[in-house]
């Protein structure tokens, strides 16, 4: 009776082991790396959904768009939104999104790791009328960044609506 296996029967073994790694280290990749980035991906965007739907909301009932109030500067970094009996301000700082309401505390703060805003005031006559909104979620692939999920919005302030009608 043998004790052991011979050279053939272990190489043959080796073979199998490895014609079986190969798809399994794919499809280890796609469940390590893939599905996490995915993930992450679709929680920044729907982060970034939820600051638009308040934006919108804002915006449509805004009467106009102040390039200063109190302490805040409009800028690329902040966008100051005029109501009947108050200002709002979104203000980006690092990777974060707050909603002020201006003379009192942050109301809410959005995180957005990977997530970029850009807004531009659109105005005529010195008039803020509406606001062109940009989203994007960068992703760090190798040695590039990528623009996933790239949106446009335009609003309009309810003001300029009334006026056009």
């Amino acid at each position: 009776m043998r004790k052991g296996y011979s050279l053939i029967e272990m190489l043959t073994v080796i073979a199998v082991m490895a014609a079986i790694a190969l798809p399994l280290s794919r499809l280890s990749k796609v469940i390590l790396y893939d599905v996490p980035k995915s993930l992450k991906l679709v929680e920044c965007n729907t982060s970034m959904l939820n600051i638009l739907t308040y934006m919108k909301k804002d915006i449509n009932s805004a009467a106009g768009f102040p390039e200063s109030f109190d302490k805040y500067t409009a800028s690329e970094r902040c966008l100051l939104i005029e109501q009947q009996k108050k200002v709002i301000c979104y203000l980006v700082e690092q990777e974060e999104v707050s909603r002020i309401i201006i003379g009192k505390e942050v109301e809410i703060t959005w995180r957005i790791p990977d997530g970029k805003i850009e807004w531009q005031v659109w105005r005529k006559n010195n008039a803020g009328y509406a606001v062109e909104i940009k989203k994007y979620t960068e992703l760090k692939s190798y040695n590039h960044i990528e623009k996933k999920m790239e949106n446009s919005y335009l609003y309009f302030a309810d003001a300029y609506s009334e006026a056009v009608n």
